[in-house]
């Protein structure tokens, strides 16, 4: 009843370990995507407005300059025409720079702010514009950006001297605002477009490797809950029958033991000990079927590895022959410790000896190593080796044997692959390139 207790306990709370590591994976998910994805696109936005930012008063210094350079080519001429009051002169040269399309407007204007020649857009009355006054006043260049006939324009008033340096007069240049937002317009659009390519590429990346990555965990936990329920199912089945069996059998090996001594004739002792041979059999199925349907492992203690490994070659003597194949341990180093438990880390081994020395020629070797991570206990025959075509999913498959019919239970490489695992190590089993299989009892040092 404790076994069966048991087993759906561990069922319960392996059902209840898988969702809260879904849980667990869907909040690193999140916070994944709200801490570091948004925030990436956030920042990355930003830098890009911030450099959007930067280009747009580099264009804008860019073409103010365009104008400035305008209206420094034609001052000199327009200064010459000024002074000799050749008023075509200088409408000739507004018109000169008018046609070359940068400009929405040009003026020349006297010092009293009256307007002298056009050319486009023209303000007449300059008798409120700060900035013609500003000029007369300091006779330094002024700009900004201002309403001319119901349009919005970038305005410089270029002051005009004489040969003496005397203000004479002042020009302004108007060019349109949207002239400078318009090219800016293209790279900007083209910037936004590109971040949002990029931006919603990784989005569609993470999504599909989210739903991907989250489809695969599920399908990992529900494996690994399916082989859960299949194992307690197997060990609550497992102790039924050796429950029902066990009692029989020893009614018939205590009969047959009976009989052995009251029948002293050749052909009845023959039979009986043949008897007693098979119930033998069957008992040792009956305790391997007890051994796979007990709890993992009880609490666990740090134990000499040397120490185990001499116990289970001990409960494996009264198995061996002279002449059969030999267990030799190589030297151990006594400083090795495993936290295990020590009865079942010795079942483990057992069945991995008892299995080695049935398909060894003449012997099984035992070692130890022991690495800055990891302890490895390797077991050696020197016999045919594992079939080629079985994989290690079948060979630890409980049930599962490749021995001949009435050679083997298919439970021993089970409970070994079962308690090792329950120690957070690694069972592996290969064939030897010298001929024979190696089993391998791996164990993280923290183990």
């Amino acid at each position: 009843m404790y076994t069966f207790v048991s087993d759906i306990f561990e069922v319960r709370v392996t059902k209840r370990y898988s969702f809260r590591l879904q849980q667990i994976a869907t909040r690193w998910q999140r916070v994944f995507l709200f801490y570091l994805v948004l925030p990436l696109f956030a920042l990355s936005g930003l830098a890009i407005n911030i450099a959007l930012e930067q280009a747009r008063e580099f264009q804008d210094e860019r073409l103010r300059d365009d104008i400035e350079l305008l209206g420094r080519a034609i001052r000199l001429p327009i200064s010459d025409a000024l002074m000799n009051n050749d008023i075509a002169r200088v409408q000739a040269q507004l018109d000169a720079v008018f046609a070359i399309g940068r400009v929405y407007g040009a003026s020349v204007y006297d010092t009293n702010g009256e307007l002298v020649a056009s050319a486009g857009v023209t303000e007449r009355d300059l008798s409120e514009s700060v900035l013609a006054e500003q000029l007369i006043l300091t006779g330094e260049q002024q700009d900004s950006y201002r309403e001319v006939a119901g349009r919005d324009v970038y305005s410089q008033f270029i002051p005009v001297h004489d040969r003496a340096e005397r203000l004479i007069g002042f020009m302004q240049l108007n060019r349109r605002a949207e002239d400078f937002d318009r090219s800016f317009k293209q790279l900007e659009n083209i910037a936004w477009l590109a971040w949002g390519v990029v931006a919603l590429a990784l989005l569609t990346i993470l999504t599909v490797g989210y739903f991907l990555t989250r489809r695969q965990q599920q399908q990992e936990l529900d494996q690994r809950l399916r082989e859960h329920e299949k194992m307690a199912a197997i060990g609550q089945l497992a102790r039924g029958v050796a429950h029902e069996l066990g009692a029989p059998l020893t009614v018939i090996a205590g009969r047959a033991k009976r009989l052995l001594q009251r029948h002293a004739d050749a052909d009845s002792q023959r039979q009986l000990v043949a008897i007693r041979g098979q119930v033998e059999r069957l008992t040792d199925l009956v305790q391997q079927l007890l051994d796979f349907s007990r709890t993992p492992v009880s609490a666990r203690k740090r134990h000499h590895l040397s120490d185990v490994v001499a116990n289970a070659q001990q409960a494996i003597l009264h198995e061996q022959t002279e002449q059969g194949p030999q267990i030799v341990i190589a030297e151990i180093d006594p400083a090795i410790t495993l936290q295990c438990d020590a009865a079942r880390m010795e079942l483990a081994l057992v069945n991995v000896l008892r299995n080695a020395a049935q398909a060894a020629h003449s012997e099984v070797r035992v070692s130890c190593e022991q690495s800055a991570d990891a302890i490895v206990i390797s077991i050696t025959d020197d016999g045919e080796g594992l079939p080629t075509n079985s994989t290690m999913e079948q060979l630890i498959e409980p049930f599962s044997t490749t021995k001949p019919i009435g050679e083997g239970t298919g439970l021993g490489l089970a409970i070994v692959a079962h308690i090792v695992h329950a120690h957070g190590g690694r069972f592996t089993l290969r064939n030897r390139a010298a001929g024979g299989c190696e089993a391998r009892l791996i164990f993280t040092q923290a183990g």
